[in-house]
């Protein structure tokens, strides 16, 4: 039989031939359930370089103007970064080199080195990336490093700006130069930003090298060049949980404004002379002004002619925190966070609930410390640093290319988790330690202190003790953990009265 005139294989269930159609997948079909819904096909890149300005815009305006937006951003800049993520360098001389120049990194002068983490992340949040471009400066300049970073706003990278110039095989897109392999070479930015009052003659494009800009954001399709912000899809919901809002408020304050409401008297009845009930006997000359407005609780006199009515539109008011709470679940889900974290309701929840909650919203925080703020921003900083300290004599490392990559191994330590209950974190922090599952660095990062800071320190304070002759339970050179004399302590203390 001719290819061309085979029949179509069909399935047949129960004895019923089933169409093709039955036979294919009903997400996949054109039916009237599925009519209409995601039918357009495009790329990872296409729609944002559309929607990518209005996103920015309406998210910034709604961090600006609503408060569990706002909240939202606190939250995942505050978990993901909280009191910076600080590196702990293999040598002791490039740590504290590190630690002199993270006070001056920040070319505004405004913020430290983990301040800009924050505003870069809060930035990526709001905006979808972040953007930080390197400022070489002149050894004259006092630095420790001669090396600065300037945070800017990702609308200096305009995602419409497209260019392709074939002989020299020069792309462009969304403001990215790629080279002939797909490697990005340079990014074309505005000098100011293109949304301030600057004139078109002083706002121009200019091409930095890739190598000079730092670029972050949260990659969701392989391929994307852009990142698009992270209350992209609950922005509807913001504004409309907004409009609900001030409709429910209007409601209210309509019901305020019910009073008192007086029919005038008019001229007498002609046949008995009697006032008729409802009416004002007034002159018909005069003019009165009409009702424009209510008061509340006032007495507002009509005519003869007028009446009064109100719209009657349908009351959800019995619905309406349920249904706001649905919606802020919602909200809470797309923004990357629990809904008690967007609320700060806590009603309705007990130490279990909460914390299968919080662990696996810490599971994504921990995914995305590692993957965008480690990965894209701190570990690119971090070289670049160490290349510019090496090539400006700030630090002297004999065969420094050789073992860059070495010296870069660098543990990049997060804020410590808080719980409930610290003393099940510090127990089971020593656990950890005293089986080896954890080194000592690790949990001293976690509280802010590099190994060497956190040992000076407590060297210093032993020293102070035993120089006033101190006996302090929490000094396990002396007294174990329940308190008693350890046997060194003991025989030490018996030695020296054995020599009185």
């Amino acid at each position: 039989m001719n290819a061309n005139t085979a029949k179509p294989r069909v399935r047949v269930r129960n004895g019923q031939v089933l169409s093709v159609k039955a036979q294919g997948y009903e997400g996949g079909s054109t039916s009237r359930r599925m009519a209409g819904k995601g039918v357009s096909v495009t790329g990872p890149n296409l729609p944002i370089a559309r929607s990518l300005p209005m996103l920015q815009s309406r998210s910034h305006n709604a961090i600006r103007n609503n408060p569990y937006a706002a909240g939202a951003k606190e939250t995942y800049v505050s978990n993901l970064v909280g009191t910076g993520i600080k590196p702990q360098w293999g040598d002791p001389v490039i740590q504290a080199l590190w630690d002199r120049w993270v006070k001056e990194c920040d070319a505004d002068g405004i913020d430290d080195f983990y301040g800009l983490q924050s505003l870069a992340t809060g930035a990526q949040f709001e905006a979808g990336e972040a953007l930080g471009r390197f400022r070489y400066r002149r050894k004259s300049d006092g630095l420790s490093v001669p090396l600065q970073i300037q945070l800017i706003e990702s609308e200096h990278l305009d995602p419409s700006y497209n260019s392709v110039s074939m002989p020299g095989r020069r792309l462009i897109k969304m403001g990215i130069e790629f080279s002939p392999i797909g490697e990005r070479t340079a990014f074309h930015l505005w000098r100011y930003h293109p949304h301030e009052k600057l004139t078109g003659e002083l706002n121009t494009r200019v091409a930095v090298p890739a190598d000079s800009v730092v670029h972050m954001y949260r990659r969701t399709r392989p391929g994307q060049l852009r990142g698009v912000p992270e209350l992209t899809s609950v922005i509807i919901r913001l504004y409309e949980i907004d409009e609900m809002q001030d409709a429910t408020l209007a409601r209210q304050k309509l019901a305020q404004m019910f009073g008192t409401f007086v029919k005038r008297k008019t001229t007498a009845d002609p046949d008995d002379g009697d006032p008729v009930f409802g009416k004002e006997q007034r002159d018909p000359e005069d003019e009165r002004e009409p009702i424009s407005e209510f008061t509340p609780g006032g007495i507002h006199y009509l005519d003869d002619d007028e009446e009064v009515s109100f719209s009657t539109p349908p009351d959800i008011q019995s619905q309406y925190t349920a249904w706001l709470r649905s919606e802020l679940l919602a909200v809470a889900k797309g923004a990357g966070i629990t809904y008690e974290q967007l609320t700060g309701d806590l009603s309705g929840v007990n130490y279990s609930s909460i914390r299968a909650g919080l662990l696996e919203f810490r599971r994504r925080a921990e995914a995305l410390q590692a993957h965008l703020i480690v990965h894209q921003w701190c570990r690119r900083i971090a070289a670049k640093w160490l290349d510019v300290a090496v090539t400006s004599g700030a630090l002297r490392i004999a065969n420094y290319w050789q073992h860059r990559d070495r010296l870069l191994a660098i543990d990049w330590i997060a804020p410590k988790w808080s719980w409930v209950d610290p003393l099940k974190e510090v127990t089971a922090d020593l656990l950890e330690v005293r089986g080896g599952l954890a080194p000592r660095s690790e949990k001293a990062g976690e509280r802010g202190w590099s190994l060497e800071q956190l040992d000076a320190e407590i060297d210093k304070g032993n020293k102070s003790a035993d120089r006033y002759g101190l006996i302090l339970d929490s000094d396990p050179r002396i007294t174990s953990k329940n308190g008693a004399l350890q046997a060194a302590a003991e025989a030490l203390a018996t030695e020296e009265e054995e020599d009185d």
